[in-house]
Formats: structure tokens, C-alpha cells, sequence
């Protein structure tokens, strides 16, 4: 749920703002009795009357600052938690989930909404706090004269309401579906700005860019459809306002005919309704930042009920380090698997195309939401350890946990646990990173996001690095382009030999079966048979037999 907008100390700004609102009423009463002095001209030398009437306006003017710098004061501080609250939920969602955070730009659209949000604290709640004072004691002003003037001026507000109720029900849904398409038009741009190298490739520019045409016309639509309703509730607002304040004067005027109250009251009365009315007038898109506030909240209630990671609770492993997996399957993906890894097992991980050879490498590592079965680690199921615990002893090796931009060094250490500069350096020669004519800067040489200024066996060397430096004991090296190298074929037979913990390893070159004793061969989903197509035939076998 949403963290409380006036939880906490936030009250005492809550406190502030009323507390401007009174003393802003109170110089206005001050400031409408200096000028009824002034009107009825008594004591014209008097410096009292003018100084009190000086500071009334001193006082209004500080009001009005007052009120805008804490209500933007709260504003930023509530979205400042509402903004880590987002944050720390996009990285507990549960693997179904991991794309969410990223897919068509859902982070950038909650931003959006958080603007929104701070628009209605701002501009809508705390001039409501404010100027509600203001009217409350402005109307008790103007019943103490006649009830007459206090009817004059509410039951044409009270239309107000109701009338922006009604209005506000349609902008509401149109606001919902404004919100919706322009999602999809980030969903798009995003997508398809990451995917830009495959539409140059196909020949595609027009295709897409029609495409984004009719999206960005849906668009505008939308949004035209509901600036009219929005026009519409302000255009009405501004005639309510008129008409109450044209209603006020005439009926002080009618009050001053029947000699009920004085020339001197109706001509301050005539003032203080037309200050009133500039200051009424903010609040006619009240009901329209409260609309759009509401479909932020709705939106970001929705982000925030998604369900968490599950989080264990042991925060060791205890015993000899093993993997143990009893008939593991994901639907569609992966057939159920059974095998055991231990602590200083060589496992070569075979299989076609579409068998689910990275699905079962992502389980493992828990990335991926396996459909049944369990995962035994150290002969505990792995749901019951925490994630952090997880990460530690299992690390994957895959491009679809590909480099960051930035050094490389800020890659290599991301994520590192305990070292030192000569582990640094042992994890550098054996990945062949200290080659200058690769990396003619060292540790300082800048990647492009996912490495694109690198070669793809550089790439792998150095997310092998990555991994090699986190001290895992289980090593998942997953299906990559870059094992056709000679160079990482080199890398991976130094690994296998100096590497103290279990390494399971998918890859299909020349000497892979050297490296790795025991062979998993995996049979594809479609290959299965349907009459038990979650039964696998599986080899595991040493070297020799």
C-alpha cells in the first residue's frame, strides 16, 4: 500500500498550513475593518489603523509563501519515500515479474504518476486547507451580518460541487484510458528504440513508424476528449464563482436598501467578495488534480500489491554444499528434471534446441519460477534460504545478465564479496583480461551498455570475471556464441582445473567432455511424447563407461 501523505511529522505541516489559513483569516478580517475605518473616516491621521492594515498585508503575503513553499516542502518528501517505496518493491518482484520493472517503461509511467500526485498536494490540498479556512470564516463573517449573504454565497458553491461530482465521474474514466495509451506508446518507443539494429536490419523505419502514428493519434485523442471535460468543469467553475459573488453584491445591495446594513459595510462587503473570488478561483481544478490523483494512486497500488520475492529465513548454509533437484519442471519449457550437483562436480549440460537447457540453469540460480517439483540445497529446500544467501553460493554466467556501462572495473566489482587487489589480479590472468590490445585503459576502459563496444569473447571473459569474483560454489556457465573461441575454450580449461567448487557447464565444442566427467543430456518438450510428456530419458555417467 501507498505510505500516508500526513503521516508521521508531516502533521506538523499539516498543522502549519491550518495554522496559515487561520492567520490569513484573521488579516483579512483585520485588513476589511481597516478599510471600513478608512471609509467612515475617523481618525484619518491615526498612524494605527494604517499600520495594522500594512501588516495584515504583510501577513497575507507571507501566508501565500508560507503555503506554497511547505506545501511543496511535503510534497517532495512524500514522494521521495513514495519513490524508494518503488524502487525497493521493483527489485523484490518474484522472477514471474522481473521483466515488469523494465517492460515498456513502467517505471517511467509510476513517475508520472507520482507527479501527478504531487500536483494534487500542492495545488489541491493545501490551497483546500488554506483557503477552506478562509471561506468557513468568511461565511461565519457574513452570517454575523445577515443570513442572507451567508445563502448568497454557499448554495452557489454547493451547485459547484455537485456540478464537478458529475463531471468528475467522466474525467476519471477518461483519464484511465489517457493514462492506458499513453503506456502503450511508451511500451512501444521503448521497445522498439532497444530493438533499433533489427529494424534498420529488416528494413522496417516505415512499418514502425506508422505504427507509432496511429498509437500517438489514440493519443491525442484521448487527450483532446478530456481537455474538453476538463474545460468544461473549469469554464463552469469560473460562471458558479461569478454568479455567487454577482449574487453576494446584489443581495448586500438588496440588505442595503432595506437599511439592514450600512453604505460603509456594503462598500468593504463589494471588496473583501471580490479578493474572495480571485482566491476561490485556485480552487477550480481542484476536482481535477483529485482525479488524476486517484488514477496515479489506483496504478501505483496495483505495482505495489504485486507479489514479493519470497524471502527464507536461514542466512547460512550448513553442511557439505550440494544441489539437489527432484523432478523440476516449467510448463512448456522444461520436463522434469532429477540430478544431483555436488560440491566438486564437472557437469557437461547437453541438449537441442528448445530443450530448456538456459530454463534449467536460471532455476537453479533461482531467476527462474520453476511449475513443480523442488530444489534441495545442502538438502534444505532452497525457498527456505534468503535470496541474498542463494546469490552468494550459486552464479550464473549468461547473456541475460549482461554487462552494465561504466568501467571495468565498476563491472568486475559489482557484486564482488570480500577481496583484495591480488585476488583481483589472479581473476584478471586467468580470464585473460590484462591484455592491452584489448583493453588499452585496464580497469578504467569505459563498455557501452551489455558491452556493445566489445568483442563477444571479451564480453564473456569478463562477465565470467564478474562471476568468479562473487566466490561462488556452484558456477553455471550458460550457452553462449563466445564458447566457439578459442580463447574462452582456453579460460574454461583453466577454470575447470583450478576452480575449488562445482561447475556445470553448457557448451558444445571440441573437448567440453574433457573438462566435464559427467554429461546431463536433456530431451526438448516436444520431444517428450505425448502420451508422458513429462517423463525424460536422462544419461549421467563418468568419463570411461
Amino acid at each position: 500500500m501507498l505510505p500516508r501523505i500526513l503521516a508521521d511529522k508531516r502533521w506538523q505541516q499539516l498543522l502549519l498550513l491550518a495554522a496559515t489559513g487561520i492567520l490569513q483569516s484573521v488579516c483579512l478580517i483585520l485588513l476589511i475593518s481597516w478599510g471600513r475605518h478608512v471609509v467612515e473616516g475617523a481618525e484619518p491621521h491615526s498612524p494605527v489603523p494604517w499600520g495594522l492594515g500594512v501588516m495584515a498585508i504583510i501577513f497575507l503575503a507571507a501566508g501565500r509563501y508560507v503555503e506554497r513553499f511547505y506545501a511543496e516542502l511535503l510534497a517532495q518528501r512524500y514522494i521521495f519515500l513514495l519513490r524508494q517505496k518503488v524502487f525497493e518493491k521493483s527489485q523484490s518482484l518474484a522472477p514471474k515479474d522481473f521483466r515488469i520493472a523494465d517492460k515498456g517503461g513502467t517505471l517511467l509511467r509510476l513517475t508520472g504518476d507520482m507527479t501527478a500526485i504531487r500536483n494534487w498536494i500542492v495545488q489541491g490540498m493545501a490551497p483546500l486547507i488554506v483557503i477552506g479556512l478562509w471561506f468557513i470564516v468568511s461565511l461565519l463573517a457574513l452570517l454575523q451580518l445577515h443570513y442572507l449573504l451567508g445563502v448568497a454565497l454557499l448554495v452557489p458553491l454547493l451547485v459547484a460541487v455537485a456540478g464537478n461530482y458529475l463531471l468528475g465521474r467522466y474525467l476519471f474514466v477518461q483519464s484511465e484510458q489517457l493514462r492506458r495509451r499513453r503506456g502503450e506508446m511508451i511500451r512501444n518507443v521503448t521497445e522498439k528504440l532497444r530493438q533499433l539494429p533489427l529494424i534498420r536490419a529488416y528494413n522496417q523505419p516505415a512499418k514502425e513508424t506508422r505504427r507509432f502514428l496511429r498509437q500517438s493519434q489514440r493519443l491525442m485523442q484521448s487527450q483532446i476528449c478530456r481537455a474538453r471535460t476538463s474545460a468544461l468543469m473549469r469554464g463552469m467553475n469560473e460562471a458558479i464563482l461569478l454568479f455567487a459573488m454577482l449574487t453576494l453584491i446584489g443581495t448586500g445591495l438588496h440588505l442595503q436598501q432595506q437599511n439592514i446594513i450600512s453604505a460603509q459595510y456594503m462598500a468593504v462587503l463589494m471588496t473583501a467578495a471580490l479578493y474572495l473570488l480571485g482566491q476561490l478561483r485556485r480552487l477550480t481544478r481542484l476536482y481535477e488534480f483529485w482525479t488524476l490523483k486517484r488514477v496515479a494512486e489506483k496504478k501505483l497500488v496495483q505495482f505495489l500489491s504485486r507479489n514479493s520475492l519470497h524471502e527464507g529465513r536461514r542466512n547460512r548454509i550448513s553442511g557439505i554444499f550440494k544441489v539437489e533437484l527432484q523432478q523440476v519442471f516449467c510448463s512448456n519449457r522444461l520436463t522434469p528434471q532429477s540430478f544431483t550437483i555436488n560440491s566438486h562436480s564437472r557437469i557437461l549440460l547437453r541438449g537441442g534446441s528448445g530443450s530448456g537447457k538456459s530454463t534449467l540453469l536460471s532455476a537453479i540460480a533461482g531467476l527462474t519460477r520453476i511449475s513443480g517439483g523442488r530444489i534441495l540445497l545442502s538438502d534444505k529446500n532452497i525457498k527456505s534460504y534468503r535470496s541474498r544467501v542463494i546469490s552468494q553460493h550459486i552464479c550464473l554466467v549468461s547473456s541475460y545478465l549482461p554487462l552494465l556501462r561504466g568501467t571495468l572495473k565498476k563491472n568486475l566489482l559489482y557484486g564482488a564479496r570480500k577481496l583484495n587487489d591480488k585476488d583481483l589480479q589472479a581473476v584478471c590472468s586467468l580470464c585473460e583480461l590484462n591484455n592491452p590490445q584489448e583493453l588499452a585503459q585496464g580497469l578504467q576502459t569505459r563498455l557501452e551498455e551489455g558491452g556493445a563496444n566489445l568483442s563477444a569473447s571479451l564480453i564473456y571473459r569478463i562477465m565470467l570475471a564478474r562471476a568468479l569474483l562473487r566466490k561462488p560454489s556452484l558456477l553455471l556457465l550458460d550457452e553462449d556464441v563466445a564458447h566457439q573461441s578459442l580463447d574462452v575454450q582456453q579460460v574454461i580449461r583453466r577454470l575447470a582445473g583450478t576452480f575449488q567448487g562445482a561447475i556445470v557447464l553448457c557448451a558444445d565444442f571440441s573437448g567440453a567432455e574433457e573438462i566435464c566427467p559427467q554429461r546431463w543430456d536433456l530431451t526438448g518438450v516436444s520431444d517428450a511424447g505425448s502420451a508422458n510428456n513429462k517423463v525424460i530419458v536422462m544419461e549421467q555417467y563418468a568419463k570411461g563407461k
